[in-house]
């Protein structure tokens, strides 16, 4: 039996070698286990990508992209415009503070918090849509002086706003939708 074998191995040996001459030789290498989770971190990237690219197009022009009749076009539109009168009001808040900040030791604005229709949609305190609300009030209307954001104050949520160069995202996924966002729309 062991004559079997090694005539089994050699003939094994003798078409690998022939094999490995010729020239349709084809080399297979097994996918390393570092490729295998690249390309699971590049699909989770692309999906991620679709995703935020189609939820902002809505955002970005909701009757185009639902239609003219749409009553969800129509909510969103509502909250665009309530989040633009917001920061208009937030805005002019603080140009009257900072004018009345010239004198030393003025009475002066220590905090701004709003009441907001927005502030009663859990689809954006605790949704997460509320960052794509963002990015449409700093790209399409070039508001970029100041961001928002909600604030649990009492069980209720208050908008309130920070100068931009002061803010920072809740979370990394927020800051990565908005860098999506800018990368795909705007650059």
């Amino acid at each position: 039996m062991s004559q079997n074998i090694q005539d089994v191995l050699s003939s094994f040996s003798q078409k690998l070698a022939r094999f490995n001459k010729s020239p349709d030789a084809q080399r297979v290498v097994a996918p390393s286990k570092d490729s295998y989770y690249e390309e699971k971190i590049r699909e989770r990237a692309e999906r991620l990508r679709n995703s935020v690219v189609s939820t902002y197009k809505i955002y970005r022009a909701p009757f185009e992209a639902l239609g003219e009749k749409s009553d969800r076009a129509a909510s969103l539109d509502r909250d665009e415009q309530a989040l633009l009168k917001a920061y208009n009001l937030y805005k002019s808040c603080m140009e009257i503070d900072k004018e009345n900040q010239d004198e030393i030791g003025a009475t002066h604005i220590k905090n701004v918090e709003l009441y907001s229709p927005l502030a009663d949609k859990a689809t954006y305190t605790s949704g997460g849509q509320f960052i794509y609300l963002l990015c449409w009030l700093y790209f399409e209307q070039n508001c970029q002086e100041f961001l928002p954001f909600f604030k649990d104050f009492e069980n209720h949520f208050v908008l309130c706003f920070s100068p931009s160069e002061n803010f920072q995202f809740e979370d990394g996924h927020e800051k990565e939708i908005f860098e999506l966002v800018k990368a795909e729309f705007y650059s």
